[in-house]
């Protein structure tokens, strides 16, 4: 194995303190761009965005990627120019030197959940200072009013907000003092944004009981496209919401200590609110168009495991830039969406979700994918006369 040429790159500002290295290496008259990265002085994650593809193709994937690196702010390590021993701080680093300083923040992080196990739902169903309500799949949206309504992402920096909601979220309360925390989902061409928690009305509200931020939350006059998220608190609305959850295929399910304050972040492990998702998800890179299908993998240590191919989900578009990047020797990373994973670790019924540009294919690795047992399924399904009754309601009541 003979190395081509090879980059070392740094990212330093703030609490970013990174590496990126990018190497051509020539096997067998074939080539391959190798790349390492992760935080400085740690074992570095490990990919390929080229694999055994002509000279011409590897370099046009190196200098691309070396092109994406110092455009986001990365500088080449040289004889004159090394990372410091501290990162420096914000606005005096890497990005800054770029030019890109990021989204600016206004806010500390959202307060995020961690998964709970299936073994744990009847646990919680079952507590009677636990609440629960639908898992939406869309965007974490926190609104300010100061007075002029602001909106913040997950992790506190400024986004935009779609004006009709800016304007219902001002009529709340047009003197501002507000400050809302909820999930923004546009489907069929609607944009809903389902409020969930109330954390400043005048004074910072945080540090009361869920069951009190959420009551004086539906004390608030509310229009379209504001709508506040149905909880159930008793065991069998729980349960009853838990079922028609699963039936209509929503993302998942939420739990909710009652008496519990608002916590940015997340926490290591646990946590007063927890989410139970009915559609796992994935992150898999792609290695072929295997004809009728795109060949998935992960990786097992320093093992590429294949865990399937995928077809469902994916258009036209993005059918052709997969086989663009293809051609071009990358191994794209792709999010797909699954039932379960069987006993070998093959994905079962995958959907593909959406390319992953922030995703390197080193980060697609075995552990995240979560297996179901196929006999515990099996038993579980229905007779078949069952499951043609339940088709003909179901028909019956779409159609209706």
């Amino acid at each position: 194995m003979n190395i081509v040429k090879s980059i070392k790159l740094f990212f330093q500002e703030g609490t970013s303190d990174k590496v990126y290295h990018a190497t051509i290496v020539e096997e067998q008259g074939l080539y391959t761009v190798t790349v390492e990265w992760g935080r400085r002085g740690s074992t570095l994650n490990r990919g390929a965005k080229a694999v055994k593809v002509s000279l011409a193709q590897a370099e046009k994937a190196y200098d691309r990627l070396v092109r994406q690196k110092t455009t986001k702010g990365y500088e080449e390590i040289t004889d004159s120019v090394a990372p410091a021993a501290v990162a420096p701080p914000a606005g005096q680093g890497s990005a800054s030197k770029a030019g890109r300083t990021g989204r600016p923040r206004l806010a500390q992080q959202a307060q995020l959940l961690n998964t709970v196990e299936p073994e744990a739902l009847q646990r919680l169903l079952a507590d009677p200072h636990v609440v629960a309500q639908q898992k939406f799949d869309g965007m974490r949206v926190l609104t300010h009013l100061n007075p002029e309504p602001v909106a913040t992402n997950r992790s506190g920096q400024i986004i935009s907000l779609h004006p009709t909601v800016a304007a219902a979220v001002q009529a709340v309360a047009p003197q501002g003092g507000l400050v809302l925390d909820g999930e923004l989902v546009t489907a069929e061409g609607q944009t809903i944004y389902w409020l969930f928690d109330l954390l400043e009305d005048g004074e910072d509200l945080r540090a009361l009981p869920y069951t009190e931020r959420h009551a004086m939350l539906q004390q608030l006059e509310l229009e379209d496209p504001l709508r506040l998220v149905p909880t159930a608190t008793t065991t069998a609305q729980k349960q009853a919401l838990l079922q028609r959850l699963e039936q209509e295929h929503a993302e998942g399910i939420v739990f909710k200590r009652d008496d519990a304050a608002y916590s940015p972040g997340r926490p290591a492990s646990g946590g007063p609110q927890l989410k139970y998702k009915f559609v796992k998800s994935a992150d898999v890179f792609i290695t072929r168009n295997a004809g009728n299908a795109y060949q998935m993998a992960v990786y097992d240590g320093d093992r590429l495991h294949p865990c399937g191919k995928v077809f469902a989900g994916t258009t036209n578009e993005t059918r052709r830039e997969l086989d663009d990047r293809l051609a071009q020797g990358e191994t794209p990373v792709a999010e797909v969406r699954y039932l379960y994973a069987t006993a070998d670790d093959i994905l079962y019924q995958p959907v593909f979700a959406q390319l992953r540009d922030d995703k390197e294919p080193g980060d697609c690795t075995l552990d995240q994918l979560v297996r179901t047992s196929r006999a515990a399924v099996e038993h579980a399904a229905p007779a078949p006369e069952t499951k043609n009754k339940a088709r003909k309601k179901v028909t019956k009541k779409v159609t209706k």
